[in-house]
């Protein structure tokens, strides 16, 4: 058997060869790859008809014993399976299946007499695609081989177009996900800018207002009382007072204040500390302070101060020009917080207060003037008669600037 097996081997090589040898002499290119087939318990009788047959399709053909076959399906790449009758069902069942895991483009097919209905369905159920009657015309047998090939070469290109779809798959699922994370990042990029705009919009509607309102106002307790009102308006019920500086940096005095639980009077000394000494201190910087716990603020300032007690209190300068034009406090108990959005509203408003305030300081200069002296007037000749002394000349000086305007109230 094995001997048989040996020379059928042989003998098909050596025609695989001279057909190749035969296609180069005629011009053509050797790039033709054999169909592969694996020939699996046939006797030497049988396989030589078998070899003959397969060697005319032009397949390259291996006869293996059934106990080598898996081994040899394993190692191998084989195109089409041909099992002997003489094999049960369930034997070559197992390689059938080894074979489909493998490539399901490797294909089995049975070869023997006519088979009866039982044995051909127990064929089909063990994993065979056709019977090749040998007792057929040589028409029909190269037919089923031709049909087994043809529907190998389907398969193979089935699963080869699937693998380039499962390649063109993972591309797509990795550029998908880049463009997700970049579209999650412009969105987020988008968001914020927009959230950003959208506060500045709001801050810009929110000056224009306040502008709006004190720009009515030419008088100094006019404009203390509508942005004051302006403000509790944002900040809610609160006790509030602003200072205004007087004729020196130093100097502070009370412009205007609101009690919301704390009366003027049990404020005053509270007041008038924070007018000597808290305003020139927070005149010369530009922060915002806050004291959630005003217990040790308190006792720096050296004052019986009751009303701030558990309260929390606020306080910030408004300069314009680098000059200072008030001092605002707000306080109120701390069951009441302030809102952190407090220090945003503050920022936008307390500007357009001092420009206005910067305004007014404007107004009431140009206020204060003196009539042209003119040729041939009285003063002329006065000074013909004699001149003034040093003194008197200042006094008129001082005079013709009119008077010291005091910014605090």
């Amino acid at each position: 058997m094995n001997q048989s097996n040996s020379s059928s081997d042989d003998s098909a090589a050596s025609r695989a060869h001279a057909r190749a040898d035969q296609s180069a002499s005629l011009g053509q290119p050797n790039v033709q790859e054999f169909p592969s087939a694996l020939c699996i318990g046939f006797t030497a009788l049988t396989g030589d008809r078998v070899t003959l047959l397969l060697e005319s399709e032009g397949l390259t053909i291996t006869h293996v014993t059934v106990d080598n076959a898996l081994s040899r399906i394993v190692g191998t790449p084989i195109d089409l399976i041909f099992v002997s009758e003489r094999v049960p069902a369930s034997v070559y069942a197992p390689i059938a299946a080894q074979a489909r895991r493998i490539s399901s483009s490797t294909k089995l097919l049975v070869v023997g007499e006519r088979p009866r209905a039982a044995v051909l369905l127990d064929a089909v159920r063990a994993g065979a695609v056709d019977w090749i009657d040998l007792s057929a015309e040589d028409g029909t047998q190269a037919s089923r081989i031709h049909a087994a090939l043809e529907l190998g070469r389907d398969e193979r290109r089935r699963e080869e177009r699937i693998a380039r779809l499962k390649g063109i798959c993972r591309k797509l699922a990795v550029t998908r996900g880049e463009i997700s994370k970049q579209v999650d990042s412009l969105s987020d990029d988008l968001t914020h800018a927009w959230s950003d705009v959208r506060e500045r919009l709001d801050e810009a509607a929110l000056a224009g207002e306040f502008r709006g309102l004190l720009s009515q106002e030419l008088d100094v307790e006019e404009l203390l009382r509508t942005a004051m009102q302006y403000l509790l308006t944002k900040t809610g019920a609160t006790n509030a007072a602003v200072f205004l500086p007087g004729s020196k940096p130093t100097q502070f005095g009370l412009g205007a204040y609101v009690h919301y639980d704390c009366p003027r009077t049990s404020a005053a000394p509270l007041l008038t500390r924070l007018a000597d000494d808290v305003c020139p201190r927070l005149a010369a910087s530009n922060d915002i302070v806050r004291f959630a716990d005003t217990d040790e603020f308190v006792r720096s300032l050296g004052v019986e101060a009751s009303v701030l007690d558990d309260a929390e209190l606020i306080a910030w300068p408004a300069h314009h020009g680098g000059e200072c034009y008030g001092v605002f406090f707000l306080f109120r108990n701390r069951s009441e917080p302030f809102r952190d959005e407090l220090a945003s509203l503050v920022d936008v408003l307390r500007p357009v207060f001092a420009a206005q305030m910067a305004k007014l300081v404007r107004v009431h200069h140009r206020s204060k003037f003196e009539w042209p002296q003119m040729r041939g007037s009285i003063s002329d000749a006065n000074d013909d008669s004699g001149d003034s002394s040093e003194e008197e000349r200042d006094d008129d000086k001082n005079d013709s600037d009119g008077e010291t305007w005091r910014r605090a109230a």
